[in-house]
Order: C-alpha cells, then structure tokens, then sequence
C-alpha cells in the first residue's frame, strides 16, 4: 500500500488546474482524494481539528478549497505545516465532493 505522503504527490501531479485556473476533479483524482481522506482520519490531528476545518471551509466549493490548499502549501513556513495542510485540507475536499447536489 502506498504510504501517505506518496499519495498525496500523485495528487498534486495530476492535471486537476487547467487553463485560466480552473480547477476540475477527474474520477480518478476524486478517488485519489477519497482514499487520502479516508487514511487522514486515523490522524489525530486531523480528527481533533475536523470542526475547525469545516467551519473554515463553510460556503466554500471543494475546487476553492483545493486552491486554498495549493495556496497554503506553497507558502507554508515549514514542511511539517505544508504536510500537516493537504492532511487537513483533502478530507474536507472530500466531503464537499461527496456531497456535491447533496446540500439544498
């Protein structure tokens, strides 16, 4: 099985931001993504600031939230920050995915 941070990288290659960076989630990068979620939360970490994360990304589509996390791994101070964010950040991607037509 692959290890996490491997994952996490193969996602991060995928073509998921096209052109005038527009974000879209093929079938295989939302499976990616599902898998990556479902190792996240076994983190506790990640279990213990899951209220916080949503709150976070409330009113927010899971392509903003993708770019947000682009954002912050980019800019993030330390790699632990940039490993701990796409941690964080793809269960919550995630969620939005799996509930896309979902929510009234």
């Amino acid at each position: 099985m692959k290890k996490l941070d491997d994952m996490i990288a193969d996602l991060l290659d995928m073509d998921i931001v096209k052109a005038e960076n527009k974000v879209v989630f093929s079938n295989e990068a939302r499976q990616l993504i599902h898998e990556i979620a479902e190792k996240c939360s076994t983190i506790p970490i990640v279990d213990e600031t899951r209220e916080q994360a949503e709150e976070y990304a409330k009113g927010l589509s899971a392509e903003q939230v993708y770019t947000d996390m682009l954002y912050k791994i980019v800019e993030a101070p330390t790699r632990i920050h940039m490993r701990v964010s796409a941690r964080m950040l793809i269960p919550i991607i995630d969620h939005k995915l799996q509930n896309v037509g979902k929510e009234g």
